[in-house]
């Protein structure tokens, strides 16, 4: 029998105002029996007025909601909670992973030894708990009832996923390309790309990926480090000689910079010039907030020829995939084809599949939609917190991607600041530990706002400015 539609009351806390607090107070007034199975909820502009948030807000915990399967949206009728989520809620079921949660918070100043309970708060992770679980598992299963090819992955050619995955990138990062090869991660792209340019010099970023300046390292190459400022990689400083030049030109990891529009055209023109390879690594391009996004390098006219994109889906989805993709310079193509081959580089196929059916489907549009709306309330968050707590510290990257650098002064040495914040139960990244030349030129601290709530936002601020008030103990 269709039950019939019922004004809900929806009696939230506004003491903690964001998506994932609403998020979780929906789910206990589901388990309380508040809410029933079937029942519609406010609209997002209804809730959001009634609570004093943002419809945002309330829109990225509706979706975190639906994608755990505790609510549906019916097109042109709104949302109501799932059959199922009362007893899902009860059961003690939650619409992110538990370890997310933290309970009985010591204050900075009461602890005494390092913590068992740490907050990861270093960058390289998203949001996995953002999945939806349902469209997830319709792809897998699609890509598994396909009857098993006799070919390994390197020898299947694979045209579903090419074509998928060129739409992907023309429709999200202005790449006109027919032409992707799947790798196993992007460092496999890098070696790769090391391996048939034929050339013996890496310009790397400093700071840099680490991951990226051992691979570069480990094929023999060898590495000059280039500055970075405000404005990106800095180009002018390359000097004449031809070699790779490995950038991040969409969100500098780690300091967050995103590369010119002027610096795009003057790299790609000192490419042509030297012969040389540029290697744009878009880890986390998906995901901006506020700001126009600005083209590719890969996109720009005559790039082709000299530019190698490389992007993965460890920040669009999850690292457990171990899918990457390249778009290797045109010269270059038969080359990479046939290293690829050789080496037997490849992600597997049930995983390309899968992807496959997520573009294809638009499952991956709209998660990417879904994931930059709660990110950027996390961030905004982070943001207000550190404002309110910190204020005066410059904080770099908030214009993209899944996490921001901030300086410290420099009387406060990043080492000795991280170790104190582990001590309070706090994961961070020192750019002072980044690859650079020279070393230590850059005093502060990354921090991943992917997983960050703003019971998390406000211990970090807190014990980040106990930590600065504190006179130095070295």
């Amino acid at each position: 029998m269709a039950r019939h539609t019922r004004a809900v009351h929806l009696p939230l806390d506004t003491t903690d105002l964001s998506a994932r607090a609403i998020a979780s107070q929906l789910v206990a007034l589901i388990a309380a029996g508040q809410v029933g199975d079937g029942d519609w909820l406010p609209s997002t502009r209804a809730l959001a007025h009634e609570v004093g948030a943002s419809r945002t807000m309330v829109a990225a915990a509706y979706d975190e909601l639906v994608a755990a399967g505790f609510l549906e949206g019916v097109p042109g009728s709104g949302t109501r909670t799932t059959v199922g989520a009362t007893a899902a809620a009860r059961a003690g079921l939650s619409s992110r992973a538990p370890c997310l949660e933290k309970t009985n918070v010591v204050p900075a100043a009461h602890v005494t030894a390092h913590r068992t309970d740490a907050v990861d708060l270093r960058p390289g992770t998203p949001d996995t708990g953002l999945i939806d679980m349902r469209a997830w598992a319709r792809a897998w299963r699609a890509a598994a009832s396909t009857r098993p090819t006799t070919l390994s992955p390197w020898q299947d050619t694979d045209d579903a996923f090419t074509a998928a995955m060129s739409r992907h990138l023309r429709t999200n990062r202005g790449i006109d390309t027919d032409t992707v090869f799947d790798v196993p991660g992007s460092t496999a792209a890098f070696q790769t790309l090391a391996a048939v340019s034929g050339l013996t010099r890496c310009y790397l970023e400093s700071p840099c990926y680490p991951a990226a300046a051992d691979e570069f390292s480990r094929t023999g190459l060898d590495l000059v480090f280039v500055p970075v400022d405000h404005d990106g990689l800095c180009v002018d400083r390359l000097g004449d000689d031809p070699g790779i030049v490995y950038t991040t030109p969409a969100h500098q990891y780690p300091l967050g910079h995103r590369l010119s529009v002027n610096r795009r055209a003057e790299l790609v023109a000192w490419a042509k010039r030297t012969g040389s390879i540029v290697i744009e690594d878009d880890y986390d391009g998906e995901f901006r907030y506020g700001v126009a996004p600005l083209p590719a390098i890969r996109s720009i006219p005559g790039a082709g020829e000299h530019v190698a994109y490389v992007g993965t889906a460890s920040k669009m989805l999850a690292p457990s995939l171990g899918a990457a993709w390249l778009v290797p310079p045109l010269p270059l193509h038969d080359a990479v084809q046939t290293y690829l081959r050789e080496h037997r580089i490849a992600v597997s196929t049930i995983t390309r599949m899968t992807l496959t059916a997520l573009i294809t489907g638009g499952e991956l549009q709209r998660h990417l939609a879904r994931a930059s709306r709660e990110y950027r309330c996390r961030r905004d968050i982070l943001i207000t917190e550190l404002e309110a707590r910190c204020p005066g510290l410059e904080v770099l990257g908030v214009q993209a991607g899944l996490h921001v650098a901030i300086l410290l002064p420099d009387s406060r040495p990043d080492l000795d600041v991280a170790e104190l914040l582990r001590a309070d139960g706090l994961l961070v990244s020192p750019l002072s530990t980044f690859p650079q030349q020279p070393r230590s030129e850059i005093n502060g601290i990354t921090v991943n706002f992917a997983q960050i709530d703003r019971s998390t936002a406000r211990l970090f601020a807190e014990c980040t400015a106990a930590v600065l008030a504190q006179g130095a103990p070295w």
